[in-house]
Formats: structure tokens, C-alpha cells, sequence
């Protein structure tokens, strides 16, 4: 049984490597992330910060991963917050500038039409490279 489960696992893993083209490569990308819950009036942010090494696939132009990324944020206000149950979102570009910008208008949003209040997680909180 453990073998059939190794097997499985390691075609899992050769597979996900082969989808991202030889033409990817790994580079600085700026990302943020947000933690809200529709029981909650506070969204949490985290600041914008470099991931280096982060690899996005120039076809699609996503972030290799990106799913681990949000996980590492919901982790992090799960079992160090104690705040369970919370949805987190990331927001990624090449560009610093491009993502302050994203980062301005999603705040916006969320104070002015939907009466949501913004606080940052500072320094406590770091993205890993998956």
C-alpha cells in the first residue's frame, strides 16, 4: 500500500512540474494578501512584500502556487490569530507600483461600499516560497 501511495505521489509531483513551460523562470514577484470573514467588519492586510524565486507561467501569467500562498495567510490567522474560519486572498504582480495601486482600490472599495475596516498585520506576518 505504502508503495502504491509513494507511486502516486511521485507522478503527482512530476506532473505539476511539467506544467509550467521551460521558458518560466524564477523572479522577484510583490505580493499582498487580505483575510476578511462576512461575520467580521475587519479585513486584514498584509504588507506588500518581494517573494523571490516565485515562478509565473508565461502563458497564463499566474503565480505558480498561488493557492499555498493564500493557505500560508488562512494558517497564519487560524492557529496564531485565533481567528478561524476566515477566507484569504493574495494579489501578486512583477510591478510594486501596479500592485499599490490594486492594494489602494481594494481598500476603497471595502471601507466606502461595504463599511469594512482595513488594519495590517505588520512585520508579524511573512510569505514563504512554497
Amino acid at each position: 500500500m505504502n508503495r502504491i501511495l509513494f507511486i502516486a505521489l511521485f507522478a503527482i509531483f512530476a506532473f505539476a512540474e511539467g506544467l509550467y513551460a521551460k521558458g518560466d523562470k524564477d523572479e522577484t514577484v510583490y505580493i499582498f494578501g487580505a483575510s476578511f470573514s462576512l461575520s467580521d467588519s475587519v479585513v486584514y492586510f498584509t504588507e506588500i512584500m518581494p517573494v523571490e524565486g516565485a515562478v509565473i507561467d508565461k502563458k497564463t501569467d499566474f503565480l505558480a502556487h498561488r493557492q499555498y500562498y493564500a493557505y500560508e495567510l488562512k494558517d497564519y490567522m487560524n492557529f496564531q490569530e485565533n481567528m478561524p474560519g476566515r477566507t484569504s486572498v493574495i494579489y501578486y504582480s512583477k510591478k510594486r507600483s501596479k500592485l499599490e495601486k490594486k492594494e489602494a482600490k481594494i481598500k476603497k472599495r471595502l471601507v466606502e461600499k461595504h463599511g469594512k475596516s482595513v488594519r495590517y498585520l505588520g512585520d508579524k506576518f511573512k510569505f514563504v516560497k512554497p
